[in-house]
């Protein structure tokens, strides 16, 4: 939480941090994040409620309201006004949407007033009629091939695992003049029984049997290298994670193989996809609060992350370069102080020092502005040539 006018942190206001440590009473912040994006990216809508009397209804929600869920998106419905409602025309919320209705749990159906309700979608709303009204389609919708090739796929894995029957038959070679003898019934009980209890890997067991049956085996299955059944897997996978900004290289492989430009890649993921998405979430929930109302806002810090720290001092680089310009460009009398702030991207100052060229400074504001600078140069008017000593000459 920070403040509008400066960008400083708030460290001590008790609502808030209530709020951002355990907005309800089953769960913790990271846990409603999480919840949030799970159902916006998997399902296209994700439904935060500030849990408020009715009859209780503000914008500065997070003054008086101390619940925050996230709802089951799918099984929330957006309920319309009754009859003609002004869409695409002049109205509030109110005017086209009568309630948001909640089919889950014990409480069979829960009508939620729209003020409640933030809907955060993950794409374009819908405007038809019925149950997803103003309701955005998951990104998954357009991965359905792949997403069906990959259900395919670990349905026959499990079939190769659990179903696989028999690994084969042992079968008699012996012969006689009227063509192939079958085994008998103890031959065939006693090969099993030095099957089960001599051959093996266990202890007091070879890898290898003797038998004075002619016998030979024959297969009945195929393995699961003949079957090849995850070839195509990260194909699909390659496709269900560029729908989400992913790329390929970052898609984990069954060789674990890396490349040179993966670093780089993961920089691009969370500058391009992971931190934006954290922006605007918490501008929406900014403003979905109320914060702005009292001089706040919520914000996000990635400076933990490993792959942005090069980036980071980059970026100080880039302000330092930036300083020396403006530090250069202000002495030249061609930009004020609340330029160069503006540069670096620092709010305004409401001082009529910081926006006078140094040239339009008196003698004082001049001083001023040297002493914090300490860049006096011979030539560089100080405003104390007209200054009298402090101990008067009464020579001659």
């Amino acid at each position: 939480m920070k403040k509008t006018k400066d960008d400083s942190i708030v460290w001590a206001n008790k609502r808030m941090n209530g709020i951002l440590s355990r907005p309800n009473c089953l769960m913790r912040w990271k846990e409603l994040i999480y919840q949030h994006h799970i159902y916006k990216l998997c399902t296209g809508n994700s439904f935060i409620r500030a849990a408020m009397p009715d009859v209780f209804s503000t914008a500065e929600k997070w003054r008086y309201c101390d619940n925050y869920w996230v709802l089951p998106s799918d099984k929330t419905i957006v309920e319309p006004v009754y009859g003609n409602i002004p869409l695409f025309g002049i109205a509030q919320t109110e005017d086209i949407i009568r309630s948001y209705r909640l089919e889950y749990g014990w409480n069979g159906s829960l009508e939620i007033p729209p003020y409640q309700i933030w809907h955060d979608r993950d794409g374009s709303a819908e405007f038809y009629s019925g149950a997803m009204f103003l309701k955005s389609k998951s990104r998954l919708a357009s991965q359905n091939k792949p997403m069906s090739n990959l259900i395919a796929v670990y349905e026959a894995r499990n079939v190769i695992y659990v179903k696989r029957g028999g690994l084969g038959f042992i079968v008699s070679k012996k012969t006689d003049a009227t063509g192939s003898i079958a085994l008998t019934d103890d031959e065939k009980e006693q090969l099993l029984k030095q099957n089960f209890e001599k051959y093996g890997v266990r202890k007091g067991q070879v890898p290898y049997g003797i038998s004075d049956a002619d016998i030979d085996f024959v297969r009945t299955n195929l393995s699961i290298a003949e079957l090849q059944p995850f070839e195509e897997t990260l194909a699909d996978a390659i496709n269900i994670a560029g729908a989400y900004g992913i790329p390929a290289v970052l898609v984990p492989r069954k060789d674990q193989s890396t490349f040179s430009n993966q670093a780089t890649a993961e920089k691009s993921v969370y500058c391009s996809t992971v931190i934006p998405m954290a922006k605007q979430f918490c501008k929406d929930f900014t403003a979905f609060l109320g914060l702005e109302g009292g001089g706040y806002y919520l914000d996000c810090d990635f400076s933990d992350v490993d792959c942005l720290q090069e980036g980071l001092k980059e970026s100080e680089d880039v302000k330092t370069n930036i300083n020396k310009r403006c530090r250069e460009q202000f002495s030249c009398g061609l930009i004020t102080l609340n330029d160069w702030r503006a540069q670096i991207g620092e709010s305004m100052i409401e001082n009529p020092l910081f926006d006078k060229l140094k040239f339009d400074m008196s003698d004082e504001e001049l001083d001023k502005v040297n002493r914090v600078f300490n860049t006096k140069s011979g030539d560089e008017k100080d405003g104390r040539e007209n200054q009298k000593p402090s101990v008067q000459d009464k020579g001659k």
